[in-house]
């Protein structure tokens, strides 16, 4: 469904193939980190190193884009210090993030118009949530979909009828946690960057369940709970947002790193709030989110609270945090292969080790259409499912074996 289109009235800053092929690189992801360390700093004498020559500034750009974090970046102090090739990016990047916020806004305003009209109320989640809650301007908060969660299918299903017939979304995916919309003719303008043409999928939940290395993160109940009634919307309590962002940076952060505007979420709670308090969790709650909120912390000194990642990290097992310690926090930063044992190796304990691995091993129906098959059913998707499954068990008896 979706077209890849990087010729446009303005030069794309970035090809498709330039992105693919420069994602993972060293150069990028210490690019990414001075980003985040400038943010962190407000001052953009981090991104200094990168201002040797233009190759190495326009690293410095894409690995801004790439994190999201353009639109802040360009508003620090002493910008105009940066060559003006990566000044110039940025200060796109943050023109091009506020018109996109406005499209983002005019999407919710209208989907709010159509909740209201079947009598419908959602929770909006992550980027949603925190614009609608005015934690912070669309503007500077890149985002790639809206998410909202219903309290039954039936309202699930009444708002996705309604949403394509109004505003000429189509399904793309449907799986047990949620059901995809996508604009029938997406097409994507800049790859790497901001650009108000990208596409803006809308993700309608069932539920905020994760299965996160071996454990259940669940904060659908906290989410629907003692929500605050905004016309269509239930606006999510504070412990509720907190909970399930961290939640979400959980499953980012045992997949594959946590994006730079991502773990920002947290210092603009932070920065309006105080130091975060982490939410009380679950023993089989702990592990995952420990680890999450240590590579936030990690990236962003004093974000949380003193006594906080102690607190989220009592009777985790030590040899999973030491191992997320030495794990790069930041996405793009780890080797394209190998994110199985590396998450394996982060599971708190054995018996969580075996629920991860056998979740893993055994791919879902909704996963193997998704993935390998997606025009398969009956006969043809029961042997996909089959060859994913057998390769899935070869590799994971070996891995299995080393740990």
């Amino acid at each position: 469904m979706s077209k890849d289109v990087s010729a446009t009235d303005e030069a794309a800053p970035f090809s498709s193939e330039e992105t693919m092929r420069r994602l993972g690189e060293p150069e990028v992801a210490a690019a990414g980190l001075a980003a985040v360390a400038a943010l962190g700093d407000g001052s953009a004498a981090r991104l200094a190193a990168f201002a040797a020559d233009e190759a190495r500034a326009r690293t410095a750009a894409f690995a801004a884009s790439l994190q999201g974090l353009g639109p802040r970046l360009a508003a620090l102090p002493d910008v105009t210090a940066l060559p003006a090739v990566l000044r110039e990016h940025l200060a796109g990047e943050a023109a091009r993030c506020a018109a996109r916020g406005e499209r983002i806004l005019a999407l919710l305003a209208r989907l709010e118009e159509i909740l209201a009209t079947s009598g419908l109320r959602a929770v909006p989640l992550k980027g949603a949530a925190l614009v609608l809650g005015k934690e912070t301007p669309a503007g500077l908060r890149p985002m790639a979909d809206l998410d909202l969660l219903f309290a039954s299918e039936a309202d699930l299903e009444t708002a996705a009828a309604e949403i394509v017939g109004a505003l000429g979304y189509a399904p793309l995916w449907n799986t047990r946690r949620h059901l995809v919309l996508a604009e029938r003719e997406e097409r994507v303008p800049f790859p790497a960057c901001e650009h108000p043409g990208n596409p803006l999928r809308i993700e309608l939940h069932r539920s905020f369940r994760l299965e996160v290395l071996g454990s259940v993160l669940d904060a659908t109940d906290a989410l629907q709970r003692d929500a605050t009634a905004a016309g269509s919307w239930a606006l999510p309590s504070r412990d509720a947002l907190l909970r399930h962002l961290l939640f979400h940076a959980a499953e980012d952060f045992a997949a594959k790193g946590l994006r730079g505007v991502q773990a920002f979420d947290f210092v603009v709670l932070a920065r309006g709030n105080g130091p975060l308090a982490i939410p009380e969790l679950r023993r089989g709650e702990r592990g995952p989110v420990a680890l999450a909120a240590r590579a936030v912390e990690r990236l962003f000194p004093g974000t949380f609270e003193p006594g906080a990642l102690e607190r989220a990290a009592r009777g985790v097992s030590p040899r999973a945090l030491e191992r997320a310690a030495a794990l790069p926090a930041l996405r793009h930063s780890r080797p394209a292969r190998g994110w199985t044992a590396t998450a394996l190796g982060l599971a708190d304990g054995r018996l969580r080790a075996a629920r991860f691995l056998l979740r893993t091993l055994l791919p879902s129906l909704d996963e193997v259409r998704a993935n390998v098959a997606p025009d398969a059913s009956g006969a043809r998707l029961a042997a996909a499912w089959a060859g994913v499954l057998t390769r899935r068990l070869a590799s994971g008896a070996r891995r299995l074996a080393r740990r």
